[in-house]
């Protein structure tokens, strides 16, 4: 399978994955796809390695259904039901979840009790319903805003949220109903003001203003802040080497989590 590819990094700037990663995707399909055939079922027209293939070049490329099923010569509609059901294994299978809200409010120790949360939002089509809803002041274009909440120490995602692009970051974090413990350290941006209500160990930057001017310790601070909040930055950017994050997302907006958090879970599989 890995033949056509020239070694590990030509596969991973390909594919997206690692060809570990690729392995065990594949143990689990197969156990999924050999209880599938006990049931009874009509056999598909690709083998599981190409279905596999066929769903990180979706994720990876953000084509359309209609072109790679061009590709591997099988139906617009087949092409869509063969991506769902690896995507439903692989969630349902458990070794690509994240761990969850539960995991904040536990303490590791002073090592791991550094978090950094933000948010980024992913343009979408515009739709007729809930227009107000989904349009976006700050990026001025209809979008859906991920969270997420990072472990500084190791760049491990532990937990997500998803709103509508109109609603505000720290109003997103209220919704999501997140309890921190609180001997946890939280870095955040200036979007986060008034989290100090609900966790008063956390350290937002010095705004500038037209009126109030930064002292030099105040900007040496915001200087040092971003140094450490640069690490969410990083991950934002490793999930959006897949274009399904990225580009403007043409799916329906309730697979949007699934997706995202699969993503997420394949990131965190492949740390370290």
């Amino acid at each position: 399978m890995l033949k056509k590819y020239k070694d590990d990094q030509e596969f991973y700037s390909l594919v997206g994955i690692k060809p570990q990663t690729l392995y065990k995707m594949l143990e689990i399909l197969k156990i999924a796809e050999s209880k599938q055939k006990y049931y009874g079922g009509r056999k598909n027209k690709i083998v599981i390695e190409e279905r596999l293939l066929m769903t990180l070049e979706y994720w990876k490329d953000y084509s359309s259904y209609i072109v790679i099923a061009k590709k591997y010569n099988i139906s617009h509609t087949s092409c869509i039901h063969n991506i769902f059901w690896i995507e439903n294994i692989l969630i349902k299978s458990g070794i690509f979840n994240l761990p969850g809200k539960k995991d904040l409010t536990k303490n590791k120790g002073t090592n791991n009790n550094l978090l950094a949360i933000d948010a980024n939002e992913t343009p979408i089509e515009r739709i007729k319903k809930k227009l107000k809803l989904l349009f976006s002041g700050k990026k001025k274009h209809h979008s859906l805003k991920s969270q997420i909440i990072i472990d500084i120490s190791n760049g491990k995602i532990i937990s997500t949220a998803f709103c509508f692009g109109s609603i505000h970051d720290f109003k997103l974090l209220l919704k999501s109903k997140t309890f921190i413990h609180p001997e946890k350290q939280v870095f955040v941006d200036s979007g986060y003001q008034g989290i100090q209500n609900i966790h008063k160990n956390t350290f937002l930057p010095f705004k500038k203003s037209k009126y109030n001017q930064l002292t030099p310790i105040q900007k040496e601070y915001n200087k040092t802040l971003s140094k450490i909040r640069i690490k969410i930055e990083h991950v934002f950017a490793k999930l959006k080497r897949f274009k399904i994050l990225s580009l403007k997302y043409r799916n329906k907006i309730r697979r949007f989590a699934l997706r995202f958090n699969l993503i997420a879970g394949i990131y965190n599989f492949e740390l370290p």
